[in-house]
């Protein structure tokens, strides 16, 4: 028969005492009974012992790690063996134990009824024993502590507890740009991995794979993060489960030979789509449209319970499309149904999708973090030979338009190209030269060409690479579009040739605008955007001679490990970046730059809005400076400039009649308006159009813009946000209660901490033996509380991962750190800490809460703040008579069930709580002798 272990309370067959077992002797049992006396007893002369209700602690025969410590629930006998059902307080859950195997321990609880007085040393036990719950529990419900660099905002932290807490993993994140939808789905992802979730496959724009990946890994510790199609391939679906988390390309993925691979790829604990908008489905008649992409994305929906999307555009002004997007989250006919209504029931958006704006963030001290943007326009009037250019330009666009007007496939193609050397023009005179040449030159070779016989214009769009900046290599057929295109084209590239010398917007660039930016400040940095890699080049040529190697760019032909090379050389010794569209999406600028000038105006508004949103974000610490250029005379430049004012004009408006006026709802409304605004045809139909009428058009398209930007807000106004007092009831808990607990620990553990460095976030530390043979380190170490520092310092990163940190963690909260009560300095009549958790309705855990109570006569508050601030010094112990008693207890326990119910929602169940210390003041009440015995009794255990 099995024996107990030593601990484990026994009750005898025939007698029906209890005692606890201290030793084997020859395979019988030494047992002291309850009257004190030792006996050895056979095994068969003994029983399970423990009552329902015990406290117990889980101790395996093997070397596998214990469940840890919980509470009995049930007692069953099977096989005539006797089992106990022990709910597990560190998400273990619950399991159907052997009883020999469980050891009875203390319990808070279990404590403060029986009267123990804290032995000495107890309140700064129980500090650290707080503390590391508490630091648990931000991990869990956060993953703050994945990487602890990282400064969670409010709406952040809020978000990934509203997910955590309302029952369903099932959300649309519709924030604007630039809020961090990255660090959000991240710290999800990192508490989710906390609740035992594993397999996260994550659905990217093919130019964001690689930026996912490095934030993952970098700022997450999920080093496992994978590429599809680049850091694997799979030729057997049996290799799926081989990876964890997988980051694919959407486009890659909706191919048939990849969808069948994913289709077998098993089942996933999450799937994410970021820019879900592009996953459309429209409705047509009676009949739905489906892209490939949303197909895709139905395939998935089916081997996942949890869907996460992400857009900030997610209504785009077609309901329709919206609600194919509403119902990846909520499959099925009956929810079909349900958001069909939602015209008449829109309030169903606040359990689907989750909202937030930048006019509405803050900081954890309440401050609004965007600092606002200021826009200024930069003309430069045209000179002679420009209007000559200009004036021949708009003659030979003239006739390719009016060709293209004839109808027919080739025609319209030609159309195609007179409107893509519109906007090259208005880009640069290099951009528009090179185009106008590599024609010429195309006309004057006899190269076969693929696409000759639809005579249409050569396009290569590749996976993930913007197509606006491939739209200069486009030349179209051999074949004259008119007659005299040739002899044309001479002209037109003479004229251009002689420009260069006469550039008076490049001149008004570096001539003007530098010198006014560089005269306030000489090593200001300024990121640049142009739409083409011929302007880029031009200006990079220009900038050199003034700030020699001090100038970086970015296109879509370089890889990401070049992008970020020349990010990281523009913030740490360059002065100008130079980006085409690929650094329009994905890459963020603001640590050291908040001056962005825009050598040319992309037609599409949505553009626009993602340059900015480079530099205005979350980290920016200084107003946004934002400089257009225009050449004054030059018709398509002066249609978009005007097109930008009465943008920002429109928007201005719809701020000022905002229910609350508030710093940064301008650019938020612009955003939305951007959105919806489709100006692209209009422009390419200006040449037929005049002015007048392409500018009465523009303002039609705004007018619609507005109207749908205000039907989105009146729908999606029902969706969760951020709400700045949310939080307000929690226990403030952060960085610095990780140091505190650090030093504390090092202290209780013999650590030495000799010196600290980089302002005290790097310490040198001396290790105790004990400590460097378990964990495998070196005597001396550095360790640091931060990821750069830690770089820079070579030092340990106490981080989720680290070794070290996840040592003091489990020791301070371990049953023999002690600390689960405590007499201390804490105001009040007594303060009880507790775990509370919340499960679906299938019993999955989902949701937990730490809370802090504090007792003042029959009054109990939640998480006063002052106890937050308690945590981070030393706590000495407080002699005295106690005051609480097991008396006390209940209406502690009559708040923790107002808690849980408070908690509870349609989704989301009670599922228990644990209490995890009581501590309180000594007042002169006399007496407590019986308290003194115990607490002797637990200092001898």
């Amino acid at each position: 028969m099995l024996l107990p272990v030593v601990g484990a309370y026994v009750l005898h067959a025939r007698s029906g005492e209890v005692g606890t077992v201290t030793s084997h002797e020859s395979g019988r049992l030494v047992v002291t009974w309850g009257d004190g006396r030792s006996a050895r007893v056979a095994r068969q002369d003994v029983r399970c012992g423990l009552p329902v209700g015990q406290a117990v602690q889980e101790q395996p025969r093997s070397l596998r790690p214990s469940l840890g410590e919980g509470h009995v629930l049930e007692l069953r006998t099977l096989g005539s063996r006797e089992q106990a059902l022990v709910e597990f307080w560190e998400g273990a859950g619950r399991h159907w134990l052997p009883w020999e195997n469980l050891v009875p321990i203390w319990s808070a609880r279990s404590m403060l009824e029986a009267g123990v007085r804290p032995p000495s040393g107890f309140a700064e036990r129980f500090r650290l024993r707080q503390l590391a719950l508490a630091l648990q529990h931000w991990h869990r419900t956060t993953g703050a502590l994945a990487q602890v660099d990282i400064d969670p905002l409010p709406h952040q932290l809020h978000l990934v507890r509203h997910i955590l807490q309302s029952g369903n993993l099932n959300w649309l994140i519709a924030d604007d740009v630039g809020l961090g939808k990255t660090i959000e789905v991240g710290l999800l992802l990192s508490a989710l991995r906390q609740q035992g979730l594993r397999r996260f496959l994550l659905v990217v724009p093919a130019g964001l794979t690689r930026q996912w990946q490095a934030e993952l890994r970098t700022r997450f510790g999920m080093g496992q993060a994978v590429v599809y199609g680049r850091d694997f391939e799979i030729s057997d679906p049996a290799q799926w489960p081989l990876y964890e988390v997988v980051i694919g390309s959407m486009d890659r993925f909706k191919h048939e030979r990849h969808l069948d691979l994913i289709r077998q790829s098993g089942r996933w604990d999450m799937v994410v789509f970021d820019e879900a908008h592009r996953l459309s489905r429209s409705l047509y008649g009676f009949k739905y449209a489906t892209s490939e992409r949303y197909h895709l994305a139905s395939m998935l929906r089916g081997l996942t319970e949890n869907v996460l999307l992400l857009s900030g555009t997610p209504h785009q002004g077609d309901l329709d499309r919206f609600e194919a997007l509403l119902e990846l989250l909520r499959p099925g006919p009956v929810w079909r149904e349900r958001i069909q209504r939602l015209r008449m029931e829109p309030q169903l958006l606040s359990g689907m999708v989750i909202r937030n704006r930048k006019a509405d963030v803050t900081d954890a001290h309440g401050n609004f973090i965007f600092k606002g943007k200021v826009t200024h326009a930069v003309a430069a009037p045209q000179n002679e030979e420009e209007e000559a250019f200009d004036r021949a330009l708009r003659r030979y666009l003239l006739q390719g338009y009016e060709v293209s007007r004839e109808g027919g496939k080739r025609n319209i193609a030609i159309g195609f190209v007179m409107t893509i050397y519109r906007k090259l023009a208005a880009s640069s005179v290099a951009a528009i030269q090179g185009a106008l040449e590599r024609r010429l030159v195309r006309l004057q070779t006899q190269l076969r060409e693929e696409s000759e016989e639809a005579g249409g214009p050569e396009v290569e769009v590749e996976e993930g690479s913007p197509f606006v900046e491939r739209e200069e290599q486009v030349t179209g057929g051999r074949t004259e579009f008119f007659s005299g295109e040739t002899e044309m084209l001479q002209g037109l590239i003479a004229l251009a040739r002689s420009l260069r010398a006469h550039d008076t917007k490049l001149h008004a660039f570096t001539g003007t605008l530098l010198e006014t930016i560089l005269r306030t400040n000489p090593d200001e940095r300024v990121l640049i955007f142009t739409e083409y890699r011929s302007t880029q080049d031009y200006l990079v040529a220009s900038l050199q001679s003034l700030a020699p190697g001090r100038v970086d760019v970015i296109h879509g032909g370089q890889s990401l490990e070049e992008r970020m090379a020349s990010i990281a050389h523009f913030e740490e010794a360059g002065q100008f970046l130079v980006s085409t569209e690929a650094g329009g999406e994905g890459f963020n600028l603001q640590r050291r730059c908040h001056i962005l000038v825009n050598y040319d105006l992309p037609w599409n508004p949505m553009r626009l809005v993602q340059r900015v949103g480079r530099l205005y974000r979350y980290g920016q610490d200084k107003p946004v400076v934002v400089f257009n250029l225009n050449v004054q005379g030059s018709l398509d430049d002066d249609i978009l400039l005007q097109m930008y004012d009465r943008l920002e004009a429109v928007a201005t408006v719809m701020a000022g009649v905002a229910d609350e006026y508030r710093e940064g709802l301008r650019e938020d409304i612009v955003g939305e308006l951007a959105s919806f605004l489709d100006v692209d045809r209009i422009l390419a139909e200006a040449a037929a159009h005049t002015p007048q009428r392409t500018q009465d058009r523009i303002e039609e398209a705004l007018d619609r813009a507005r109207q749908a930007a205000q039907q989105q807000n009146d729908l999606l106004r029902f969706s969760s946000g951020f709400d700045p007092g949310a939080l307000r009831g929690e226990l403030p808990i952060g960085e610095e209660h990780l140091t505190a607990f650090v030093e504390g620990m090092f202290t209780q553990l013999g650590v030495t901490i000799s010196h600290r460095l980089y302002g005290e976030r790097v310490w040198e530390i001396k290790l105790p033996d004990d400590l460097q043979d378990l964990l495998g380190l070196k005597q001396n170490q550095r360790v640091a509380f931060d990821r750069t520092l830690a770089r820079t310092a070579k030092a340990l990163l106490l981080d989720g991962n680290s070794r070290l940190l996840k040592h003091l963690l489990q020791t301070a909260g371990g049953y023999a750190f002690s600390g689960q009560v405590a007499q201390t300095s804490l105001p009040g009549d007594g303060t009880a800490c507790a775990v509370l958790r919340w499960q679906d309705d299938r019993g999955r855990p989902l949701s937990e809460s730490y809370a802090v109570l504090r007792r003042q006569g029959e009054a109990v508050e939640v998480n006063p703040p002052e106890f937050s601030t308690w945590l981070l010094q030393p706590a000495p112990d407080q002699p005295g008579e106690p005051v609480m008693n097991a008396g006390s207890w209940p209406r502690f326990e009559e708040k923790l069930h107002s808690l849980l119910a408070r908690g509870a929602g349609q989704e989301l169940h009670p599922a228990g709580f644990t209490v995890t210390g009581v501590a309180w003041a000594p007042v002169g009440v006399p007496g407590q002798e019986a308290g003194a015995d115990a607490g002797e009794r637990l200092a001898r255990s």
